[in-house]
This record gives C-alpha cells, structure tokens and sequence, in this order.
C-alpha cells in the first residue's frame, strides 16, 4: 500500500489501489482512523479537517494536474491526484504515500478466486522494432502477465544457452481451460503473423518450466561475488508502452558508455522496466560511473514522457525528480497536502519531497563506514537466503497445508 505496488500480475489486475477497500492507520499527532472506499473521511481529525481545505483546490486544478501526469499504465511517483481526481475517494491519496502522510497498520482487500487454469506462450523478438508490434496484438487477449526479458538479462542468467533473439516475451493466460486453450491458439497467431517464433505451455507444470528463467533473475543478482554488486539505483522507471523499444536502446547504450552493465527485464505490457546496475565495485571511480548512469537515464525516461518510479515509490532517491516530472503547481499540491497530513515533517522526512541530489552516500556498497558492517552483512544475507521464485498457487497450497504464506 505504501508505494501502490504491483508485479507481474499487474498487466491484468493492476496495481494495489483498485484492490484496497479499507485501511487503519495512524495520523502523525496520534489519532487512529478507519476508511472505507466510498464513505467520506471521518469529521474531527486534525490532519483531515486540514485536508478538506485542500481537496477544493485539487478539483479546481484538475486540468493542470492531467496534463503534467504522465500518460503510463503504472505511476507511483508523488502523490495520487490523478487517482483522487477519478474517485473523488481520500484513501486514493493515502495509497502510494510512502508513510509520509500516516502510518497504515491495517488493509481490508477486495479478493477474487485463484484462477482455475494457467498456460503461458514465449515469444523471441528478433529486433526490438517486432516489440510494440507484438505488444499491441497481445492487447487482444485478455492475459494476466506479459513479461519481458532483455537480451542483456538473457546474456547474463544463462549466457551459454541463450538464444539469439534480442528479447523474450512470456505471455500468461488464465481462466477456465476450454478459455485459456482459445486464447492460447490466438496467440500462437500472433507469433506467425510477426514472425517471432512462439513456444507454448500449456499447463501450470510446463508453465514454470519457461518462467524458470525469469524467476532465476533474483537469486543470480543476488549471488555475485564480492567484485560485482546488483544495485537498484534506475530500476523502476515506465514510459508510454510505445517507446518502451527507444527506452530499451537507450538504456543499453547509456550503460556501455559509462561502462556500467546492467541487466534488463520487467513488465512489458505496462511499459515498466527493472534496471539492476552490476558495476565493478573494485574499479576506480564506479561511483561516478552509476550516478552518471542515472543522470543519463532520467533525462531519456523524462525526454520519453515517463515516470521514473513505476511501483516502487520515489523513497529519497527519486524525490529530486518530481519537479522535473510535475512542475511548480503540481507540485504546490503535493506539498499542501504534505503539510496537512504531517505539519511537524516527522513522517518518513526526505522521502517523495525531499530536494536536492540523491543520497548517494546511502547506497548498500561503497566507501567503508557509509554502511555499518553489521547492516552491510544483514543486507547481503537477505539477498542471498531471500526465497524469490514461489509461485503465488503453491504459496496458497502452503498455506492450506499450514505452512507459512
């Protein structure tokens, strides 16, 4: 709830606001509050008497606030106006706060039933050009995740066995079977009619066996050795689903001119990448060599009419692009808003309105003392222990068993 996020899921179901129905939580000068989707804010609480007299100049604003957000399927960057503005609904603004407004301490979810088939369909893209051409026709099927694996993440997971193609898409389908093997010839169509060679699965077995792959992508980024370190330094940035090829080229190319690989994959279907940088942390001078990698990138995410957090939040690393992304008056609002939530500025200070660069002395490896050693090994052994490839059926078939879930 806090960075309104999503997954790979999220090309069908969308990320979490749609999903919220209630929340608890704890305003900065103590008072707990209950909302509910579609009830008004309750009346005597300081920070939401404060708000209402915000929430008139955010409708009076509406034609400012969409024309500077931007145009991508996924966003969680600043706060939800955008969001607000189509619900009318506070707990649109809470979602994706980054407990810089409140403290959430309780969700009620909408759920639905888990689906009863799963089949999924790998397409090789022999350019980056097939890209938009392919995503557009899947748009037709109603899939539940459409993923994309870079050529760089194909070099780098299994590099002796990779296929030429420049990219691979893993389409899922899901529903009823008799639904799911129509959906599945359509897109055995679309792999002819593009000329990008398909490969299907056609139960959830066969289904893993192609996502092992993506799966694989954690694990491995997480176990290099000392020399190389994964750092989600550019990781989440969208842009329109059209100029998801442009940003592609342009990433590997901002990233051989720094010198600074990186592996590419994430969600194609909303136009939203995962970036992980792997510089030589014993080279002199890889610091610069990231932050100009950043610099770089935003400017071409920005340029592209993107939103650099797609479903991770802003945090302190992203919060000096707003400006860039939103403007003065936008941004007016999001600091009015700020200031009647969290007038004393104790909650989560610095993040989503946090000004100047980025805290490039916080990063997970660096210089010795910018990390405390003790962290520094805790963070290494989740990265290294963290179990990252349960499928969400067999997560619910543990629980069932009663395991943990």
């Amino acid at each position: 709830v806090a960075t309104n996020a999503a997954g790979a899921m999220s090309y069908r179901a969308g990320s979490v606001r749609p999903w919220v129905e209630g929340l608890s939580l704890m305003t900065g000068e103590g008072d707990v509050v209950a909302l509910r989707r579609g009830r008004p804010a309750p009346g005597g609480v300081a920070a939401f008497d404060r708000l209402g007299a915000v929430l008139p100049d955010i409708t009076r604003a509406a034609d400012t606030i969409r024309e500077h957000f931007p145009l991508t399927r996924k966003n969680s960057a600043g706060y939800a106006l955008d969001a607000f503005l189509a619900s009318g609904d506070v707990i649109d603004l809470l979602i994706g706060s980054e407990g810089t407004l409140a403290l959430v301490t309780e969700v009620t979810w909408r759920l639905e039933p888990l689906p009863r088939h799963r089949a999924t369909v790998r397409f090789l893209l022999g350019s980056l050009d097939k890209l938009s051409l392919v995503l557009d026709r899947i748009d037709t099927v109603d899939a539940a995740a459409v993923e994309l694996l870079d050529r760089t993440f194909l070099e780098f997971v299994d590099p002796a066995e990779h296929s030429p193609a420049e990219a691979v898409l893993l389409v899922d389908v899901e529903g009823d079977p008799s639904d799911v093997l129509e959906r599945l010839d359509v897109l055995e169509g679309i792999g002819r009619e593009t000329g990008c060679p398909t490969t299907i699965a056609r139960d959830e077995a066969e289904a893993e066996r192609l996502w092992a792959i993506r799966h694989a992508a954690s694990p491995r980024l997480a176990q290099l050795g000392d020399t190389r370190r994964s750092l989600q330094v550019i990781e989440d940035a969208a842009v329109p689903r059209h100029r998801l090829g442009d940003y592609i080229a342009g990433l590997r190319a901002i990233t051989a001119r720094h010198r600074v690989p990186a592996v590419i994959f994430g969600h194609a279907g909303d136009g939203h990448l995962h970036v992980n940088l792997i510089p030589d942390v014993t080279r002199a001078g890889w610091e610069d060599g990231v932050r100009r990698v950043y610099d770089d990138t935003m400017n071409l995410v920005l340029q592209l009419g993107g939103t650099p957090s797609g479903e991770h939040g802003d945090g302190r690393l992203r919060a000096g692009l707003l400006a860039r992304c939103y403007g003065p008056d936008v941004m007016a609002l999001f600091r009015r808003i700020k200031d009647a939530f969290d007038p004393r500025g104790i909650l989560n200070p610095g993040v989503i309105l946090g000004e100047g660069p980025p805290p490039w002395d916080h990063l997970k490896v660096g210089p010795p003392g910018v990390v405390p050693t003790d962290i520094e090994a805790a963070l290494r052994s989740i990265e290294r222990d963290g179990t990252y490839d349960i499928p969400r059926v067999r997560l619910a078939d543990r629980s069932a068993d009663g395991g943990p879930c």
